[in-house]
């Protein structure tokens, strides 16, 4: 397997998006079904302005997912919202969740202002080291990514 992380746009009809599905729901994590069920109900399909769905590759095997979609917990109209960021346990630590974080934000900063995160505890160390600090007292947001204007010049 090749240790270059390709990044690209996909759908939950993408290969090994089921296997990575299946392997995200037994070791108890739901968004991959969530992202599943409201991609074939038509309620998000990633496809507003500045909304994407990107995988990660390592040589033709997804091993990750994250989308990008506008905030529908935030009234802010530039408001981001990162969604089912998941990454295949066997790669957990070579840096694909890095890397996909890092794609989804480059992205999001030409049509947002800024991105939420409801993480799990579990989680809570990774975004921080990625820039996100904590939010308080809202229960669909535990972190938060402004961008910087200057940044954008």
């Amino acid at each position: 397997m090749s240790s270059i992380i390709a990044i690209r746009s996909v759908t939950p009809y993408s290969a090994d998006f089921e296997r990575l599905r299946e392997e995200s729901q037994a070791l108890g994590f739901n968004m991959l079904n969530r992202l599943s069920t409201h991609w074939l109900d038509g309620s998000n399909l990633f496809y507003a302005p500045g909304e994407t769905l990107l995988g990660a590759f390592l040589g033709d095997a997804l091993v990750g997912v994250c989308g990008l979609n506008r905030d529908p917990y935030d009234e802010t109209p530039r408001a981001g919202r990162v969604r089912h960021l998941y990454v295949s346990h066997p790669v957990r630590g070579v840096g694909v969740g890095h890397v996909l974080l890092s794609s989804v934000t480059q992205h999001a900063r030409e049509f947002f202002d800024y991105l939420n995160i409801r993480a799990p505890q579990t989680a809570f160390r990774f975004y921080q080291r990625a820039g996100f600090t904590p939010v308080e007292a809202h229960p669909q947001i535990t972190h938060r990514l402004v961008f910087s204007t200057l940044s954008a010049a």
